[in-house]
């Protein structure tokens, strides 16, 4: 009838069969219909897309490249568009495919019942009994404390042996009246710092501020100190036991000092103790400890497990006392002189008339 719009063809099953991947009833279903449009209809260019799709999808690449030199040659410009893009695929050269990209499964020999034949040693060895089951172990049970102790006891022992082989110089040094210096080297035997070295000095840098640290070598330190009173100085003592204690693991009573002063004008005489406890702490083998004081006057060398007592005695010099006894020898050397003087007859010296 005049006037009736042509009815839309409808490709859903062939689109719905591509999809599928059932690319065969895609070209039974398209093959009728191409015969019935032409290339120049509007419905021809989508029904040969359509078929050139799956063509590809069979692996006819040679139909699907002269169906897609036809449609390049449309009236859709679209549709020829669509069809070069597709014919520069289908005309570049294939590419080898490398054989480790595949996986070939292993032939297998199938017997008539269609189980696999097994090998004649493999039906020998299933001939034999299977092993026995292992024993029963029981539930898994915590570690006693006694491995407890022992685990703890060898941790101790690597710790103490790794803190030896050191060398440990301490100097306490008399600066003057009630002044004392604390100075002290570590040094190990080994030409490289020990990891708690390094743990102590970051302690001690906390502990004592103002401390001064210098790297001599390879695993030599020293440390000074600013001269400070026998109290700072009793203090300071206690904290460098009290840190190296806790690096080896140990606890270290305090040290005792004890400075003892007299003023003679001229100067001041002092005592000066120092009592060093290291009877908790265990023989460590390869650790060297040393007191000296005052520049070497009197070296104490600390054993584990004993107690060191160290005391020297020493003045400290004043030079307004030592210049006021010097003027008044100058007096007494002057007057003795007039004194004699007289006594021989020459008298007071007069001046010239």
């Amino acid at each position: 009838m005049a006037g009736q719009e042509p009815e839309q063809l409808d490709l859903r099953d062939a689109d719905n069969a591509l999809e599928r991947g059932d690319y065969g009833q895609a070209l039974e279903l398209l093959g009728p219909l191409a015969e019935v449009h032409p290339l120049n209809s509007s419905e021809g260019p989508q029904i040969r897309l359509l078929m050139i799709t799956a063509l590809m999808g069979q692996g006819q690449d040679d139909q699907a490249i002269k169906m897609c030199r036809l449609l390049s040659r449309c009236r859709d410009a679209s549709m020829r568009q669509q069809a070069k893009q597709l014919l520069t695929i289908l005309e570049a050269p294939s590419l080898e495919r490398p054989e480790r990209w595949s996986m070939r499964m292993p032939e297998l020999e199938m017997n008539a019942t269609g189980s696999g034949a097994a090998p004649r040693a493999q039906r020998r060895r299933s001939r034999r009994p299977p092993p026995p089951p292992p024993p029963p172990t029981g539930p898994t049970q915590a570690p006693s404390a006694g491995f407890a102790v022992l685990v703890i006891t060898v941790l101790l022992g690597i710790t103490l042996l790794l803190s030896g082989c050191v060398r440990i110089d301490t100097d306490l040094d008399i600066k003057g009246p009630n002044r004392l210096a604390l100075n002290w080297e570590i040094q190990s035997d080994q030409e490289r710092s020990l990891p708690w070295q390094a743990q102590f000095t970051q302690t001690l840098k906390h502990e004592i501020p103002g401390v001064t640290i210098e790297q001599a070598g390879p695993g030599h330190q020293r440390f000074k100190t600013a001269p400070a009173s026998s109290e700072e100085v009793a203090d300071q003592l206690t904290t460098l036991l009290n840190i190296a204690g806790e690096t080896a693991g140990v606890v270290l009573p305090p040290a005792q000092l004890s400075l003892v002063e007299r003023n003679w004008i001229v100067g001041v005489h002092q005592t000066l103790a120092v009592v060093i406890d290291l009877q908790s702490l265990p023989e460590i083998p390869g650790l060297e400890l040393n007191l000296n004081v005052n520049h070497g006057r009197e070296i104490a060398h600390l054993q584990s497990g004993q107690q060191a007592v160290v005391q020297l005695s020493a003045w400290s010099w004043s030079p307004l006392g030592l210049g006021s006894l010097v003027v008044l020898l100058l007096l007494g050397i002057s007057m003795l002189l007039q004194t004699i003087r007289r006594q021989l007859g020459f008298g007071f010296p007069e001046l010239p008339s």
